[in-house]
């Protein structure tokens, strides 16, 4: 009887856990027994309902009346999906305010949910575009949105497209690549991706039994040290090719045949994690933003064992420390730290976490 109240007292302090979870990291909440992608659920939760609002008068009623009608997590995950539909400002916060104060089971305000966003949008028309996926198991998928007529007169020149015999998918593909590569309309990329190749494997390559070695590159991908060649004899690797030094210890120490001092300390970032440190991050190297360790508003030095790559967001996020005479607002997620040479998360709670993302085990310090 007693676990009974327990479960139902956690079960309707959902603002109270949040709360928790807005002054804490996802990895911190995982330590206390919560699964990753549900602490990072409750996290996102927390910045939504409790950080800054565009509606603040808004925010503090609904936040006072969701504790007082005792609402549970799951509510207002399901409150706040429907909410965050809303773009245009004010709107989220007006919609998490109505389907707060709504009267009814999880199920039946969660109807009145998709009515009142359907209500609001209006039918809201696909937007025109091109979406790439990151690569896994070394494939990528591209996703092209436009209107009707044009994709459908695409489809059509690739039906005209001679082919071998093979399912309509695969025969497609290769009347896309004839297209393409028939009227000259793919560039061939210039490598200034760096490729992360340990003193072992750069022997291997060099022997040509490189075939079986496979290696990380910066703009989220891996090759074979055969494609490697293949590149550097075809003039894609560009016309030098950069060697990094590092210590097993330190990090990056310098980059052997560049020019620049900015270029030189960004591509040794780059090579050391050839996607955002960050644990679970998954974007690459090429589209990070170059992070000062120890902050330089705090006296942090511009060299290369000071450096590392952040996405946008996580350089975002990213806590970096105290300043004197101003105080920070935002929630603590946690700051990103060098630990024997290499880049992981601090969290608020003490826990240094690393990015399990596979090419974060092939950057330069994974290979020395």
């Amino acid at each position: 009887m007693e676990l009974l109240q327990t479960l139902k007292h956690f079960y309707t302090q959902g603002i109270g856990v949040l709360r928790i979870a807005y002054e804490h990291s996802p990895y911190d909440l995982e330590s206390f027994g919560i699964a990753l992608p549900k602490a990072k659920e409750y996290a996102k939760l927390a910045d939504s309902l409790l950080g800054p609002a565009d509606s603040p008068r808004l925010q503090r009623e609904s936040i006072v009346l969701a504790e007082q009608r005792q609402l549970s997590l799951d509510h207002l995950v399901m409150v706040n999906r429907h909410a965050k539909k809303l773009k245009q400002r004010g709107a989220a916060w007006k919609l998490r305010a109505e389907l707060i104060a709504h009267e009814g089971s999880y199920k039946e305000v969660n109807a009145y949910g998709n009515r009142r966003v359907k209500e609001i949008q209006g039918e809201k028309p696909k937007e025109p575009g091109v979406k790439v996926s990151q690569a896994k198991n070394g494939m990528v998928t591209m996703t092209v949105t436009d209107t009707q007529r044009r994709i459908t007169d695409l489809e059509k020149a690739l039906d005209a497209i001679e082919t071998t015999e093979q399912p309509r998918k695969k025969a497609l593909l290769e009347a896309f690549w004839k297209l393409i590569d028939g009227g000259g309309g793919i560039l061939k990329p210039q490598y200034r991706t760096v490729i992360a190749i340990g003193l072992d494997q750069s022997a291997q390559i060099i022997r040509g039994e490189g075939n079986e070695s496979i290696i990380g590159a910066s703009d989220g991908t891996t090759m074979t040290g055969a494609e490697i060649v293949n590149l550097a004899m075809s003039g894609a690797l560009g016309d030098k090719i950069y060697a990094g030094l590092f210590h097993p210890t330190a990090g990056p120490v310098n980059l052997y045949e560049a020019r620049f001092a900015s270029f030189k300390q960004r591509t040794l970032a780059k090579t050391e994690n050839l996607v955002c440190p960050w644990p679970d991050c998954n974007v690459p190297a090429d589209r990070c933003q170059v992070h000062h360790l120890d902050a330089h508003k705090n006296g942090g030095q511009t060299n290369p064992s000071n450096l590392t790559t952040l996405c946008s967001y996580h350089n975002g996020v990213n806590d970096d420390g105290e300043v004197q005479g101003k105080n920070f607002t935002r929630p603590k997620r946690g700051r990103t730290v060098r630990h024997r040479g290499k880049v992981k998360l601090l969290t608020p709670g003490g826990r240094l976490v690393s990015n399990t993302h596979d090419l974060s085990t092939m950057g330069a310090m994974n290979l020395i």
